[in-house]
Order: C-alpha cells, then sequence, then structure tokens
C-alpha cells in the first residue's frame, strides 16, 4: 500500500513502513515538528499494522528538532528510570542510544521488558551515521513468536519469565553492573526501597546492594489483531549455568552482582530453548542503515531493537513514551 499526502509525506508498508517527504520544503523538519492530524492517523494506523515506521528525508538533525519531532508524534515523552542500559539523559528526557561500547553489538531486546513498566513506543533519531557499522537492527516479534516451536513459545506464554538483579551500591563497580542510584536516578534508599516493593515481584538491600527480581509476561499480543508477539530477553539475561551456578538460588544471589532469568515459576530455562531463540532472531533481523536526519519509531510490544557493532563517531537519540 502507498499513500500520497499531497505536499507533504508518503507513507509505504512493510517492516518496517517507511514515510518520506513528497516534494520540496524549505523546512523539511517541520513536516514532522508540526505533522497534521491526518498524517499522524496515517503513522498511528502504520504502526499498529506493522510495528515500525522509517522517516526519511525530513532531515531531523539537532537535539531540538529530535524532541520537538519526538513530542509531536508521542506527545508526553517518559524517563528512562529502572533501565539497564549505560545511557544519559542528553537533555531532559532525550538520551543517547549509541552506548559505551561500539566493537560490540546490542542483542535484540524489547525496551525494559524486565521492568514492571516499560514504555510502549520508542522514537530514534541519527543526526551522525557512523564511520562503518552502526545499524539499528530491527525484529518483527510477531513473526519470531510464529517462527519458534510450539514447545518453546508456549513455555514463555504460559510461564513468562522471572528477572533477576542484584544492583551494587555505588558506581563503578568491577562487573560494570550500574549502581541503584543510577539505575532508578536518586540516591534515596527509603525511596527506592518503596518503589521497588510497590513495584517489582521482590526487593530488598544486602550488603553488596539492591536485590530485586520482578516476574513478568515472555509473550505479549500486539496489533490490531491482537496477535502473540515475543516480548522478553530471556537470551540476554539468563547466565550460563556453568559460569553462575544454580540461577535459581535467591539465597546464592545475594553473593553476585549482575542480573539472571529463570521461568516465571523460578525454574531453569533450558540451554536448548536459548540457543533456538537466538537462532530465530538471527532469522528475523532487519538492519536499519541510518541516513543522517532520519528518524524510527517503534511500538516496543510489537518490535524488538538492537544495534550492530560500530567504527567512528555515531549520534543516535531515543525518547521514550
Amino acid at each position: 500500500m502507498t499513500t500520497h499526502t499531497p505536499g507533504s509525506i508518503f507513507f509505504e508498508s512493510g517492516f518496517p513502513s517507511t514515510a518520506r517527504r513528497f516534494g520540496d520544503s524549505p523546512h523539511p523538519a517541520r513536516l514532522l515538528t508540526h505533522i497534521g492530524s491526518e498524517q499522524r492517523e496515517t503513522v498511528r494506523h502504520l504502526l499498529e499494522e506493522t510495528g515500525a515506521v522509517l522517516f526519511r528525508g525530513f532531515e531531523i538533525l539537532s537535539i531540538d528538532e529530535f524532541e520537538d519531532a519526538a513530542r509531536s508524534l508521542l506527545g508526553e515523552l517518559a524517563a528512562y528510570q529502572g533501565g539497564d542500559a549505560p545511557r544519559h539523559a542528553e537533555r531532559g528526557l532525550v538520551y543517547n542510544a549509541s552506548g559505551p561500547d561500539k566493537s560490540r553489538a546490542v542483542r535484540a531486546h524489547n525496551e525494559l521488558s524486565y521492568a514492571p513498566w516499560h514504555p510502549g513506543t520508542l522514537f530514534f533519531g541519527c543526526s551522525v551515521v557512523a564511520e562503518e557499522g552502526g545499524a539499528t537492527t530491527l525484529f518483527d516479534g510477531r513473526r519470531v513468536y510464529a517462527s519458534l516451536p510450539a514447545e518453546i513459545r508456549e513455555a514463555f506464554r504460559d510461564r513468562g519469565v522471572t528477572y533477576i538483579q542484584h544492583l551494587p551500591h555505588a558506581a563503578g563497580d568491577r562487573s560494570g553492573i550500574k549502581s541503584w542510584p543510577e539505575t532508578f536516578e536518586t540516591d534515596a534508599k527509603d525511596d527506592v526501597l518503596e518503589h521497588c516493593r510497590a513495584n517489582y515481584t521482590s526487593a530488598r538491600w544486602t550488603p553488596l546492594g539492591l536485590l530485586t527480581t520482578n516476574r513478568t509476561a515472555g509473550t505479549v499480543e500486539a496489533g490490531p489483531d491482537r496477535r502473540q508477539a515475543w516480548f522478553n530477553q530471556a537470551h540476554i539475561w539468563r547466565k550460563d549455568p556453568s559460569t553462575v551456578p544454580d540461577v535459581t538460588d535467591m539465597r546464592r544471589w545475594e553473593a553476585w552482582i549482575g542480573y539472571g532469568a529463570t521461568f516465571g515459576d523460578g525454574t531453569q530455562i533450558p540451554d536448548a530453548y536459548m540457543e533456538t531463540v537466538q537462532s530465530v532472531l538471527n532469522a528475523c533481523e532487519v538492519a536499519i542503515e541510518w541516513e543522517a536526519g532520519d528518524v524510527l519509531l517503534v511500538d516496543n510490544r510489537a518490535a524488538m531493537h538492537g544495534r550492530q557493532s560500530y567504527s567512528g563517531e555515531r549520534q543516535v537519540f531515543v525518547a521514550f513514551a
């Protein structure tokens, strides 16, 4: 399907869907920062149907333009509170999305799928393209779910996932794990514990830091047809039993700083399941090769995302709603 909106934007379905500038414009960024109601409705429809919309040709290059476009398309933005990634706010509720280790790929995940709250929509924007690599990767969660063996997808659908995190008291821990003040953007211990006890499955202080568990869904319904979509990052959080003995023993977690995952009932996730999940994710990967000025809207429940390794400078912003 191709829909032309005279004098401004035309849209094409796909994964991701695309929105391109139609004709010349003296201020292309304004086509998004001041998008009309009819075009906004088309974007909403495409996002629901396909899970992601790439906007190209609108020259969203500055942080001001990115923030304006994010608010125009998303409305009120949300903080990255409770997130494990080492990102920082560029300004207000606009964060960096490139990450500190350019030599390593970021594996497929749904943002904050391990937390009590996750954003419904993500908005990425690229102002500086990497010298080599650096593509943002997308994964259609409904395709991932349908591609997995019934035994695996039904286990995650029916049993869910329990995420375990033990966060150190102070920044700079040798584990590389963010401290709890960094994670929750405050050093008020009473407030953090109250928040975690109200929202997480369990939370307690240990001599090393803050130990929490959170049981979540392993799959969700997404899109207008309410199809099941893969929605977890157990393949990232689950630890190899050969390096972390008995990840299911919560008493032993008091001596480990880091992350782990089990099935929602606390039992071990088999190695073979995780190997199959990773193989399916590899097969479903779609790489978005950035052009400077691109922005990308992602339904966080319908689609997973990641990032390829890169070299050189790369500037990608992200906002959440």
